[in-house]
């Protein structure tokens, strides 16, 4: 019997759908692995849409049955432009997460055409769609300017539309410029889901049906727009439009697309656009992924863009702040982070309006995040100090010039002195006014308390008192004048020296002039020229001797001394007790030596009896000590008779050249469960204390050519790094240490055990792992730290100024990178990281990043940060410096390779630039160009490249000086690897307080005293901690609100109980010293008031220029309306209300698209701040002489009615507006040549005004409420002249609507 053949296996096919195809070749392991242990099945293949069976005995209905019951598909129907979103956007990061998230497996169905998509269609599909998405994204910008814009208009988003349905009927329509950019699919796409499990299925469905688009605007202002444009420092960087608009636009958008990493990488879109006179932004995408895209952009934008703000303040008050006052100004510069100036306007080219005397102004310059904080405390400094205004009658304006001249001296001489906190200014009159009233002195006197100015003015009243014009009788006249001329027994002048006295005689009055330095010398004096003609009365001699006294015994010796001071006195001795450093005593020789001997008796006997003790207080109690001018110090001191010293001003006064700018201030302190610790500090690397090593920057990777602060760094270590530096390439082939890596070496001559070199990336473009490497170099450094044992280490800025790094992603990896190394290594030896700079814009960041909780970052705007891959160098390239060969870093290394692989193909002649020294923001450029015999040189010699080869040269683009540039071989050691890291999750880090001490000492005479005030210090500081309930309106997202406001009493050592919360309401305590829970109250408002005014909508129409300037391409230019326009029938009739008899030749509108664009954005700020208070008109139509001042200069000019020139009137120095046309027009008027006249009609932003009558003291509006928040009112009037008036106090509030030219 013949033996029977094998029997072949059979095949069995299963059709699956693409979407079940997708989920069993991702997620279907296990279900695959069950149908493989299913009897006589020996294998099975997926492909095209089949599932293809191989065994015996096979039956299909077994599988299909089983398919059918674990595997679950569900429908659903989204917009084209959803679909790209998620499978574009963020390199397609959000579908991956989407698809990892439910284990689904995903197909698409056109919704129309019925035509079905498999994952791998939809691949091919996105290469053909995305390469042009991915290319045409990168060129869109450059070369399709309008087509990229008008999408802004009718892109296939939709503004706060659902994008997907669950039924057909449902569709979300596209435009038609859509369909035309993408012919190759239709507008809706029908999902087809897969999974093994219906609950992940459903809420798939669920959260794919809830994907909806938010688009949010927002305006750039004119100082933004300027700053962006000023970054982009590359002018061929790009292509120059015929359009000036879209041209800027364009630069715009490539900016806030770094700010955003918008672009093919990004999970949000940008579309900026120019429309009257401003640029808009719009912000594309889900909500969270919007909201968080805007916020980086405002923090942004709030923290590198300078605003301005001008306080005017009195000429007597400048010369305070220049000198007294200067150092607690800088105080307020590093605490807020601003710059403060004071300046004095040229008012010879321009007096101000409807006001009668000069001012001067404190400039405010910094980040919005930080000028209204600063603001508001400058203010408050400002009205804490004290200043005086004190009128002295003279017999005539020739006495008063002559004690001026007296008192200017004795005021000089106070502020050249350390001693006296107080300055003076004295009042010029000028001729016209001198005809108008009767002979005056009049001083303003400015110091830190009112006793401090009571002191100056007594010293001014004696000098006043001190001058006399005696007229004696015509015998007396006579004897004395025989005494100085004809006897010449004692001169004038030295008789006038023994009294310290200027004293004149006028023969053809008679009268003798003393200016002497109080009354009481005057009539001495008066008396002793008398008695010159008695010639058997001995002389008595005159002296003047000064004592001194140490200040912190001074009080002591003033009690001792009150009764002998007193005995000179009625001793008839002049006695100068003013100066803080001793004692003065002026008359009769013998009487001022015995009172000198009996007082520095006095003084040994107390400096030997003195008592010191040393005490520390926290810097917030010493805070409390110093408040307003140590105010509670020096009651302590009075009632416990003793002396109270602040060592550390002491010490600042002591040496006045000391510059407090050379300490580093700590802005804000974070810490994990585990006392981990990350410090962000203001201020210099080489001057932060207490830490083991610094990591700095090496971007070239040569460790030779590094810039900035790092470079300082470098230099300040001395040549032992460098040769350090020079070890370390020899010892790598002489290649640049690759990005991504870091290295150790010596600190040199600095203090600290090592420095660490971070070899960041070069940045291009975001798409070169630049920041995967960034994170990479970041954290090689501290593992360096850890290996070594380190405990602290301070980390300056890397990558981010000397290779552009975007400054928003660097700050972002930074901080995250530091967190991830506290979390992979919990028992870290390493326990304290400071990141510190000394720019304020990059340390408001740090301190912003740091206090993010980082636990939950969405994967969807990153670029798997942790992970990279970098070929290793094959070769080193090299170009001829003055001392020997340096190598360019590993990104030029790579690129000048990739330039001459493709010289040797195709001889094409290189166009790369190579910046100075490798560094991208290089200011010389050098041009890579290769040797035109080089191709036809290595085809006869190809052995040439494994040797040391010249190439060619660089050539230097201003001077065309050239270098040449040299190749050589290198066999890499290693193999090119991918670098994974497998990471720990983040923890949740918490603000910290930040405690540091301050030294005091208590001096006394005796032990009871000094334990007196210890006690009376600790009990008032701890009657200074309050208890004390606060509410706040915060709409929405409380819990969010309430993290953020702990950390604003976390900052100012508070603690914070919450309450009740109630329709957007939240209650609280708020418990610590008084002036840290008023300061935090106030910051806790503002907070409040910005949240609030970010939950109105904005409308951006009124940010625009008005419709009727139509468009406008100049700057500035006036518009006459006609006499048929309604507008000049209602001036007209608004003007002759108060003025009957007014003729009007014209009424020109000014249209300064600058100017208004600053007012339109206060105005919408205005709106905002007052939005509680209801019915309340914010904005006004005033009228406003110039008088002297040309109308030209106030609407040709950025500010308007600059605050610069403003002077002082009835309400203080401020702009000042009038309801009635009378008012400016009959005084304040601005004359024409030709006789006519011309006055402003402007709109004012007089908001919430404060009605009160006249004073001239004023400043600035007066605050709500002191006890609240120290906000204020926005304006001042009153009544004068027969009209209302207003008052503002900040410029940018007013707008020169109108230029009205009449005549009466």
């Amino acid at each position: 019997m013949p033996s029977s053949l094998p029997k072949e296996p059979s095949k069995i096919i299963t059709e699956l759908s693409n979407a079940e195809q997708n989920f069993l070749e991702n997620f279907g392991k296990k279900i695959l692995d069950t149908i493989r242990e299913k009897p006589d099945i020996e294998d099975l293949k997926i492909k095209d849409g089949k599932l293809q069976l191989i065994g015996k005995n096979l039956i299909s209905t077994n599988i299909e049955s089983y398919l059918k019951q674990v595997l679950h598909e569900r429908r659903i129907t989204i917009s084209f432009s959803m679909k790209k979103y998620l499978e574009l956007q963020c390199k397609g990061h959000l579908l991956k997460k989407f698809r990892e998230k439910y284990r689904v497996g995903i197909s698409y169905r056109n919704s129309i055409e019925n035509a079905s998509l498999t994952t791998n269609d939809m691949i091919k599909l996105k290469n053909r769609t995305g390469n042009y998405n991915q290319n045409e994204q990168e060129k869109q910008f450059d070369n399709d300017y309008n087509m990229e814009q008008s999408e802004d208009e009718s892109d296939d988003f939709t503004d706060n539309q659902s994008d997907i349905s669950n039924t057909s009927s449902n569709i979300t329509s596209i435009s038609g410029k859509s369909q035309r950019r993408h012919p190759c699919v239709q507008q809706n796409i029908e999902v087809i889901l897969c999974t093994d499990s219906e609950d992940l299925i459903s809420n798939a469905i669920q959260e794919l049906g809830n994907y909806t688009f938010d688009i949010r605007s927002l305006a750039l202002t004119q100082e933004e727009v300027t700053y962006i444009l000023k970054q982009l420092q590359q002018p061929n960087r790009f292509p120059q439009k015929n359009n000036k608009f879209q041209s800027k636009t364009l630069q715009i958008k490539r900016y806030i697309d770094s700010l955003t990493r918008s672009g093919v990488n990004s999970i949000v879109t940008n579309f900026i656009k120019y429309k009257n006179g401003l640029y808009f932004i719009k912000v594309k995408g889900f909500k969270d992924h919007v909201n968080n895209a805007v916020s980086k952009i405002k923090n942004y934008l709030n923290d590198h863009v300078d605003t301005e703000v001008q306080l005017s303040i009195s000429q007597a008050m400048a010369v305070y702040l220049r000198t007294k006052g200067s150092f607690d100004l800088r105080k307020l510069e590093k605490t807020h982070s601003v710059e403060i100036k004071i300046f004095s306007p040229p008012f010879a080219s321009r007096t101000n309006d409807e006001q009668n005397d000069k001012n001067d102004c404190i400039k405010l310059t910094g980040s919005e995040s930080r000028i209204r904080t600063a603001q508001i405390n400058v203010d408050n400094f400002l009205e804490r100090l004290s200043e005086q205004e004190k009128q002295f009658s003279c017999d005539s304006w020739d006495a008063a010039k002559f004690i001026s001249q007296i008192l200017r001296e004795k005021l000089k001489k106070m502020l050249d002195s350390d001693d006296c906190e107080a300055t003076g200014w004295i009042k010029v009159y000028t001729p016209a006014e001198k005809r108008e009233i009767t002979p005056k002195l009049t001083i303003t006197i400015v110091g830190f308390n009112e006793e401090t100015v009571a002191d100056v003015v007594e010293q001014c009243q004696d000098i006043v008192g001190g001058y006399i014009i005696w007229k004696p009788s015509v015998d007396e006249y006579c004897t004395i004048s025989n005494a100085f001329f004809r006897t010449k027994s004692l001169s004038l002048e030295e008789f006038g020296r023994q009294w310290n006295t200027d004293i004149q005689m006028d023969r053809v009055t008679s009268t003798i002039t003393i200016a002497a330095q109080s009354k009481m010398i005057a009539e001495d004096i008066k008396e002793a020229l008398l008695t010159l003609g008695e010639e058997n009365k001995p002389r008595v001699n005159r002296i003047s001797e000064f004592i001194s006294i140490q200040p912190r015994i001074r009080r002591f010796v003033n009690q001792a001394i009150a009764s002998l001071i007193e005995e000179a006195r009625y001793q008839k001795i002049f006695v100068d007790s003013k100066n803080l450093k001793g004692v003065t005593l002026h008359g009769r020789s013998d009487i001022v030596i015995v009172l000198k001997e009996k007082i520095n008796t006095i003084i040994k006997d107390i400096t030997q009896k003195i008592i010191k003790h040393h005490l520390q207080l926290l810097t917030i109690e010493s805070d409390l000590m110093r408040a307003n001018s140590y105010e509670l110090t020096t009651r302590i001191e009075r009632e416990t008779n003793t002396s109270i010293r602040d060592v550390k001003i002491d010490m600042n006064k002591s040496a006045s050249n000391t510059n407090d700018n050379n300490i580093n201030t700590i802005l804000t302190t974070v810490s994990n469960s585990r006392n981990q610790t990350i410090v962000v500090e203001k201020g210099d690397i080489t001057k932060v204390k207490n830490i083991n090593a610094i990591i700095i920057n090496a971007t070239s990777g040569s460790l030779q050519d590094a810039g900035g602060i790092d470079k300082a760094i470098v230099n300040a270590a001395g040549t032992a790094l460098v040769e350090e530096y020079k070890k370390i390439i020899a010892k790598n082939n002489g290649l640049p240490i690759s990005p991504g890596k870091a290295v150790k070496t010596t600190a040199g001559n600095l203090p600290f055990t090592s420095i660490i070199h971070a070899i960041g990336p070069q940045y291009i473009d975001g798409n070169q792992q630049e920041r995967s490497l960034l994170f990479s170099s970041i954290l090689s450094s501290l593992q360096l730290a850890e290996n070594e044992c380190y405990t602290s280490v301070a980390l300056a800025a890397i990558s981010s100024k000397t290779s552009d790094f975007p400054l928003t992603d660097y700050i972002n990896i930074v901080v995250r990178t530091v967190k991830q190394f506290f979390a992979d290594n919990p028992q870290s030896k390493l326990k304290k990281m400071i990141l510190l700079d000394i720019d304020d814009a990059v340390c408001n960041s740090f301190a912003r990043e740091v206090i993010i909780d980082h636990r939950n970052e969405a994967v969807d705007n990153d670029d798997d940060i942790m992970n990279y891959e970098l070929t290793p160098l094959n070769v080193k390239w090299c170009w001829q410096d003055d001392d020997g060969e340096k190598p360019y870093n590993d990104h030029y290394i790579r690129k000048i390779e990739t330039e001459f692989q493709q010289f040797r193909k195709n001889s094409t002649q290189s166009k790369l630039l190579v910046p100075a020294n490798n560094l991208k923001n290089g200011t010389t450029i050098n041009y890579i160009h290769f040797l035109p015999t080089l191709k036809q040189l290595l085809t006869i010699e190809p052995s040439l490249l494994n040797e040391r080869l010249v190439c060619g040269h660089q050539k230097n683009e201003n001077t065309n000086f050239s270098r040449n540039i040299i190749r050589y071989p290198i066999v890499p050691k290693i193999e090119t690897k991918t670098v994974i890291h497998s990471h720990k999750p983040l923890d949740l880090y918490s603000i910290q307080m930040v405690t540091t001490e301050d030294d005091w000492d208590i001096i006394g005479i005796n032990s009871a005293a000094i334990t007196q005030a210890k006690n009376a210090i600790r009990k008032a500081i701890d009657s200074a901690n309050i208890s004390e309930p606060y509410s706040i309106s915060l709409g929405r997202d409380i819990a969010i609100h309430k993290e953020k406001i702990k950390s604003i009493a976390t900052q100012h050592y508070i603690q914070i109980n919450f309450h009740e919360e109630k329709s957007g309401q939240l209650s609280m305590i708020l418990k610590g010293l008084k002036p840290n829970v008023q300061e935090a109250k106030l910051k806790i408002t503002l907070y409040a008031h910005d949240i609030l005014k970010m939950q109105i909508n904005n409308n951006n129409n009124e940010l625009g220029t008005p419709k009727e300037w139509g468009e406008q391409k100049e700057d500035v230019k006036l518009v006459e309306i006609p006499t048929s326009d309604p507008n000049f029938t209602r001036i007209e009739k608004r003007m002759k209300e108060t003025m009957s008899n007014i003729k009007i030749h014209k009424i020109q509108r000014v249209q300064n698209i600058r100017m208004w664009s600053h007012y339109a954005f206060r105005r919408r700020e205005l709106k905002k701040d007052v939005y509680a208070i209801p019915n309340l008109q914010i904005e006004m139509e005033l009228f406003h002489g110039t008088k002297a001042t040309p109308p030209s200069e106030i609407y040709n000019g950025e500010f308007g009615f600059d605050m610069t020139f403003s002077t002082s009137g009835m309400w203080g120095i401020g702009t000042y507006f009038a309801k009635n046309a009378s008012y400016s027009c009959n005084s304040y008027y601005s004359q024409l040549p030709d006789g006519k006249r011309q006055v402003f009609l402007a709109q004012v932003l007089t908001g919430d005004v404060y009605n009160c009558k006249s004073d001239s003291t004023m400043r600035r509006a007066p605050k709500k409420n002191e006890g609240v928040s120290g906000l204020r009112y926005n304006s001042v009037s009153g009544d004068t002249g027969g009209s209302k008036v207003y008052i503002v106090y900040e410029n940018r509030v007013a707008y020169p609507t109108y230029l009205i030219t009449f005549t009466n």
